[in-house]
């Protein structure tokens, strides 16, 4: 099991169940010993099922910081979101950069209320998904890149502008020292699907580790729970290394988010 999760859901999303003691709670019982909540990030406009709402946030931060202390003599707890690069949702942004303890970037869409990652199924698109990643770590937004091939779900097949995209996610992670995470949610829990190049995981994609791989990207694991018991089983972390297996990735087990958050911060604008 895992030690450090933080990737960490809450029911506020609306697709996620269980309270936020009953995920404490789980991680303490599976080993986590540094868990981090980082629910989808609230904006203007509700997206229910999408997202928390934005008047959900100040009981989100109150109810972790409780807990934090509460478990702090069985486990260290602490307080993010999961964001997407939306300039037009500057004012929020900058507000969860200030104040929380770090922020994972979580691109499901390409614009606000525009493309859906999930969705993507041309090139050009895919390539516009890679720009909004590269504006993000541009302005030390995030701490690392969540499920960087997750719009490879609906995508036909590894193509040349896939290829590009692996490369260019690549350089982006290199360039800004931002790690890229390997993601142990819907991509293989779901499990394999099949594309024109065959039948794989949607994501985590071997193409995208190979890139990083030869890049010697930082990489971390993340459960992305939506449910209490998955703290409790290996099963879809194993799928998940599965897909790297032999390709000498950088993988981080014990990476200092927090002190690496912080001095993002000294750099975002």
């Amino acid at each position: 099991m895992l030690k450090t999760n933080w990737h960490t859901h809450t029911k506020r999303c609306g697709h996620a169940i269980g309270t936020d003691e009953e995920y404490v709670l789980a991680a303490i019982q599976g080993g986590v010993k540094t868990l981090g909540f980082s629910d989808h990030a609230p904006y203007k406009e509700p997206n229910p099922g999408s997202r928390m709402n934005i008047e959900e946030y100040g009981d989100y931060k109150k109810s972790i910081r409780s807990l934090k202390e509460k478990y702090s003599d069985q486990i260290s707890i602490h307080l993010g979101l999961e964001v997407e690069y939306y300039p037009d949702q500057w004012e929020e942004l900058s507000l969860y950069r200030k104040e929380l303890d770090y922020l994972i970037l979580g691109q499901h869409e390409i614009t606000y209320n525009g493309i859906s990652a999930y969705h993507i199924d041309k090139g050009d698109d895919l390539l516009d998904y890679v720009k909004a990643i590269e504006a993000a770590c541009e302005h030390s937004l995030c701490d690392y890149i969540a499920h960087p091939d997750v719009a490879l779900w609906r995508y036909p097949g590894i193509d040349g502008s896939v290829k590009e995209a692996a490369k260019r996610i690549a350089e982006i992670s290199s360039f800004y020292n931002m790690p890229v995470e390997l993601n142990c949610g819907s991509g293989v829990l779901h499990g394999p699907k099949t594309y024109t190049d065959g039948t794989r995981y949607a994501y985590p994609t071997r193409l995208f580790f190979g890139e990083f791989a030869k890049k010697g990207c930082p990489v971390i694991i993340g459960l992305d729970i939506h449910k209490p018991e998955l703290f409790l089983t290996d099963k879809y972390l194993d799928r998940a290394l599965s897909v790297v297996e032999g390709l000498n990735c950088n993988i981080i087990y014990d990476y200092d988010l927090i002190t690496a958050a912080k001095e993002r911060k000294k750099k975002f604008y």
